[in-house]
């Protein structure tokens, strides 16, 4: 993803712009908003070079599976605890044009390749492979299907740089469909989107719309579908929107929580993972500061935060 100085972002928020006509902001009334400080514990701390700028994050057949963003390869890499490479998956005849977020469910693995950070783009898409199709050879050459997708109210291609409301870093599957949380440069909030899993192109309207002050990176739902977790920074620092007691995929409209974790200041946090229900891991790519690796938040422990209202 592009890198920014935080003086951009900071004034960009006030800066008006062109943006999705979609359903107003959440505002439900069903609970407070609160806001607990968390540590991140190293949890991988060493990875190699081949995942310099790691983008996504999954856990798949025992093993860690992340991507390098734009202008990478176009290679899944899975590793081990230890951060060794144990397999290389390249995808046949495509390119990374901005491989962002990686989502799974029983049968399949979904790349979003749908960075847009100048909001030009018109081949959106999202990559589906079959996981039947993957085997335990270290180096493997797979094909993809393209499930391809534009905005519905995106009439405007010709975005200043950073300023578009039509980008995406971030993924998640729940039920029989994909859901994208969007990157608004400009006002700090996301939009989600609901896209089938077959392939085919579609026209996406927007779900609903929260102001997650700051840029979202990265999505995942646990495996009790029951929490829901949006990993993003705001003037490079680390924070997690994490989203409970929602109904159907109206996400916005439970319990919401704010996990800033100071301790990732400075990081370009980009991969989010659920490690079983009651923790996350955290991939980062080489910053500032923060070389690439990974960092687990164990979510039991928020109780000894201390909680503050809105």
């Amino acid at each position: 993803m592009t890198k920014i100085v935080p003086i951009l972002f900071l004034l960009s928020l006030f800066y008006a712009c062109s943006s999705p006509s979609n359903k107003a902001e959440n505002t439900t009334t069903k609970s407070v908003e609160k806001i607990v400080e968390a540590y991140a514990e190293p949890y991988i701390p060493e990875l190699p070079k081949q995942l310099h700028e790691i983008s996504g994050l999954l856990i798949y057949d025992q093993l860690f599976w992340g991507f390098n963003d734009s202008g990478g390869e176009a290679k899944l890499f899975a590793f081990n605890k230890k951060g060794a490479i144990k397999r290389e998956i390249e995808v046949e005849g495509v390119e990374n044009i901005d491989w962002e977020s990686i989502t799974q469910d029983a049968d399949n693995i979904y790349i979003g390749d749908f960075g847009n950070n100048n909001g030009y783009r018109k081949n959106l898409r999202i990559l589906k492979l079959n996981k039947a199709n993957f085997s335990q050879e270290a180096e493997q050459t797979i094909e993809a299907e393209k499930i391809g997708f534009e905005y519905d109210k995106q009439d405007t291609f010709g975005y200043a740089p950073i300023s578009t409301p039509f980008d995406c870093e971030a993924t998640t599957s729940f039920g029989d469909a994909l859901y994208i949380f969007s990157k608004d440069w400009q006002r700090g909030t996301t939009v989600s989107y609901k896209i089938p899993k077959e392939a085919g192109r579609y026209r996406l309207t927007a779900l609903d719309t929260f102001n997650v002050r700051g840029l979202i990176t990265g999505a995942d739902i646990n495996s009790d579908k029951n929490k829901l977790a949006l990993l993003g920074y705001a003037d490079y620092h680390t924070f997690i929107w994490l989203f409970t007691d929602f109904e159907n995929d109206d996400f916005f409209g439970g319990e919401r929580l704010r996990i800033e974790i100071p301790n990732l200041d400075d990081a370009q946090s980009e991969g989010i993972s659920f490690w079983g229900n009651d923790s996350l891991l955290v991939s980062c790519e080489n910053s500032r500061g923060i070389k690439q690796q990974v960092f687990v938040v164990d979510l039991l422990k928020l109780n000894h935060g201390t909680y503050q209202d809105k």
